[in-house]
């Protein structure tokens, strides 16, 4: 994916996203008992290195200074969504043709190599913080076969948008933002969380916040 595009990408999140977060943002209920949240979806995901996570972890420390009420991300739930397959429903389960749907990931794996994916930076919406990651094009690659893998086998896919990202959520906002001002500045200094090598992606059946998840498979390139 060219480095330039998703820049502009992640700086339009911000920028869209400026004068609401001035304004305190827009909370989310669902955060008051995240745990027990059954908004349900299948996804296909990359789980975040140790050391990487290690670096977002004290990154989270400094942002909890500055809006201690936020939810921030536990370690183990970071993750990329490379793709919603089906999404967040209340009380759905886990499709009865699931196996079709690994079938197809399995396959589109199988055409990449492992690939690298640098995180550097950070960007906010209305009711998030993300790191700002960069991939190589052997994901743009699996996301586009992985589309037309499910149209030709006509499975249903429900993406709520064309996934062209590699961030990392690591906060959301349950109610307002208190130190907006500070947020922002914080968000736009410069910082580096290195580079992984992605080498395999998980197949999960979990909740919108990974709070509850069953990994259904994990696919190795």
């Amino acid at each position: 994916m060219d480095r330039l595009l998703l820049e502009q990408h992640y700086d339009r999140i911000l920028s869209v996203n400026r004068t609401k977060i001035l304004s305190g943002g827009a909370g989310d209920d669902y955060l008051k008992n995240v745990r027990n949240d059954n908004r349900m979806s299948l996804v296909v995901l990359i789980r975040i290195t140790p050391e990487i996570s290690g670096k977002i972890v004290s990154c989270i420390e400094e942002i909890r200074k500055i809006e201690p009420e936020l939810y921030f991300y536990p370690a183990g739930d970071f993750h990329i969504t490379v793709m919603d397959i089906l999404k967040g429903e209340e009380g759905r389960n886990i499709p009865k043709n699931v196996e079709e749907y690994i079938d197809c990931i399995r396959k589109s794996s199988a055409k990449i190599s492992p690939f690298p994916i640098e995180f550097k930076g950070l960007t906010a919406s209305d009711n998030a913080v993300m790191v700002k990651g960069y991939y190589q094009e052997e994901l743009l690659w699996f996301r586009e076969d992985l589309r037309e893998s499910f149209a030709q086998r006509g499975l249903k896919l429900e993406e709520r948008y064309k996934t062209i990202s590699s961030h990392v959520t690591i906060s959301r906002l349950p109610e307002r933002y208190q130190n907006e001002e500070a947020l922002l500045n914080y968000i736009k200094q410069p910082r580096a969380f290195g580079t992984m090598n992605v080498h395999s992606m998980e197949v999960s059946f979990h909740n919108w916040y990974d709070t509850r998840k069953e990994v259904l498979s994990v696919i190795n390139l």
